[in-house]
């Protein structure tokens, strides 16, 4: 309908069909998950049926949110469930890993999103990057589609606006989060409950992996520039995996002076997985990503790269360094979530 709004038109989609396929990006995180969980809340409290799929598993740290037992981890002979896809958080299908030609196979596809590097795949699709988090969209689908918050629904919606917000200290955090975040709780979601599981209950891997991974930090002689490395060998040292090395690119992000922030990934199968921030509004880290396939915000991004780590080293760094500087910094954060157009630790 003309002039229907991106809202409006998937509740009415979502009210004709009976049945869902739920999928996200690979390398889930809360935002991801807590979104995927909440809308197949929401959709069987309207007497549907919903399935949730993701190609990774789902991290430890958010095993705790209502519904994530069920999630399904689909092997590749696994037709998909549903007569409508819905893509959460995820701004291009390439982001839904080894389930992508299942999911665009299937005879409709939503594609809800906050990430300025979204492609605007779907139909529908609902792409607003002034949201903080995907999880925002969800708490206003639920009621255009009537139905209430219960306490399932909003301690999956609260986690994500909490990561993606950095527990509410990132620039994307607006009034409007910090109201639907108000609601959340007054509907049962507990901000210590939250807190505790998912920023205060590391295995001791994750310790060991990050003492290894901090040896290595490098820092421009400015203090501009910080960069950390993961190699593969750290994970067999240490008996970790790459899921608990989330959020392992803070430590040289938080660094006094720091502006840009970088972490270099050694991948199983070749290549290197890079992670940027950007602590200053006049280096956007989506434009630096996108030269190497990725994307996802001006504060936040990344991307996979093929090749010899070193070079690679060599050129992101090249890059970074050439990128406008805005004289003294401004200190301001500019993250804005989660990177989206790679996996990002």
């Amino acid at each position: 309908m003309a002039g229907e709004s991106p809202a409006r038109r998937i509740a009415r989609l979502m009210h004709a069909r009976r049945s869902f396929l739920i999928c996200g990006h690979i390398r889930p995180d809360a935002d991801c998950i807590g979104s995927q969980l909440a809308l197949a809340r929401v959709l069987s409290a309207m007497g549907k049926q919903a399935v949730v799929w993701l190609a990774d598993p789902v991290p430890e740290q958010c095993r705790f949110l209502p519904g994530s037992a069920g999630i399904r981890l689909p092997d590749d002979r696994e037709a998909p469930p549903g007569e409508l896809a819905v893509a959460l958080d995820t701004p291009n299908p390439d982001r839904l890993g080894r389930i992508a030609g299942r999911v665009l196979a299937m005879p409709a596809v939503v594609n809800i999103d906050h990430h300025p590097s979204n492609i605007r795949w779907g139909d529908p699709h609902w792409v607003d990057p002034g949201m903080a988090a995907t999880a925002e969209f969800i708490y206003l689908l639920a009621g255009e589609l009537g139905v209430s918050i219960d306490r399932d629904i909003a301690v999956c919606l609260y986690a994500g606006i909490v990561t993606d917000t950095g527990r509410f200290s990132y620039d994307n955090t607006t009034p409007f989060t910090h109201r639907v975040a108000a609601e959340l709780v007054e509907r049962g979601a507990d901000p210590h409950e939250t807190y505790e599981r998912l920023y205060a209950s590391h295995p001791p891997r994750r310790m060991r992996l990050l003492a290894r991974v901090l040896e290595g930090l490098r820092v421009d002689p400015n203090g501009a520039f910080a960069r950390l490395w993961i190699r593969r060998c750290m994970y067999a040292e240490s008996g970790a995996g790459p899921e608990d090395a989330d959020g392992f690119i803070n430590f040289a992000r938080d660094l006094d002076g720091v502006r840009v922030a970088a972490l270099f990934e050694e991948m199983a199968g070749g290549g290197v997985r890079v992670s940027l921030r950007s602590r200053d509004a006049a280096v956007d880290v989506n434009e630096l990503a996108a030269r190497y396939g990725g994307g996802g915000h001006p504060g936040a991004a990344g991307a996979n790269v093929a090749g010899e780590p070193e070079e690679i080293e060599r050129r992101v760094c090249g890059d970074v360094r050439a990128a406008p500087a805005r004289a003294g910094g401004t200190g301001r954060d500019t993250h804005r979530g989660e990177a989206g157009g790679a996996d990002v630790a």
